[in-house]
């Protein structure tokens, strides 16, 4: 084998100069951990968001952003975002914040919106990227969601929220792994929905336009 001389020799540094450029180049597309959300915010928008009515935008945009932030409180640390679990930590947060409606909005876009959160959480461009786990199947979905629906009414309720009480609730809201919304409606409509006082305009307005959701709205 001849020796690399010269020519050799500029050769690597031409490789290295390469390598550390691209290395630059991946750190100046890099985005800060207080950008995340904007980032991911975004993306929905641009590849979901558009293409719906404007109150299930809102509401999945919203739904999303408070996700997010419980993520994001889970430190940069914490590499893997566990679906599963955040999206669970996140619904009893939100809670009786919201109608009944906003979960029946949710309950139509889950696992579109978990589709692209799989697809765009792994390449946000940070410089530990984050690892999307344990994702949630369509049954898992209604189920969780009927669980949280069945916590809120027993706390509106005033009953002490029991696990039996809670597991026979929210069985009377499945048939077949499916959410009965006019079983839903029926036990929280007598109830009413109060905007919690101190309220800006633009989410009450939202509130309100949920509020104007019917049965009928839900039928998937």
């Amino acid at each position: 084998m001849s020796r690399p001389g010269n020519y050799g020799k500029s050769s690597r540094l031409k490789q290295l100069r390469q390598i550390r450029r691209r290395k630059q180049q991946q750190a100046s597309r890099t985005i800060g951990w207080d950008q995340v959300e904007d980032f991911l915010l975004g993306r929905y928008h641009l590849v979901q968001g558009s293409k719906l009515s404007p109150i299930v935008d809102a509401t999945i945009q919203r739904f999303f952003s408070e996700w997010l932030q419980t993520a994001l409180a889970q430190g940069e640390d914490q590499v893997q975002w566990d679906v599963a679990t955040l999206t669970a930590t996140t619904l009893q947060r939100i809670g009786n914040q919201v109608p009944w409606q906003f979960y029946g909005v949710l309950a139509g876009q889950a696992m579109r919106w978990q589709k692209l959160l799989l697809r765009e959480g792994p390449v946000v461009p940070l410089a530990t990227p984050r690892q999307v786990i344990s994702p949630l199947s369509e049954p898992a979905w209604q189920q969780l969601l009927a669980d949280q629906l069945a916590v809120n009414l027993l706390t509106v309720s005033a009953v002490p929220v029991t696990v039996k009480q809670r597991r026979q609730l929210a069985g009377s809201f499945l048939v077949d792994s499916k959410l009965q919304w006019a079983a839903v409606a029926a036990l929280f409509t007598p109830l009413g929905f109060q905007v919690t006082s101190g309220t800006d305009q633009e989410t009450t307005q939202w509130i309100n336009d949920l509020r104007g959701l019917t049965v009928d709205d839900f039928h998937h």
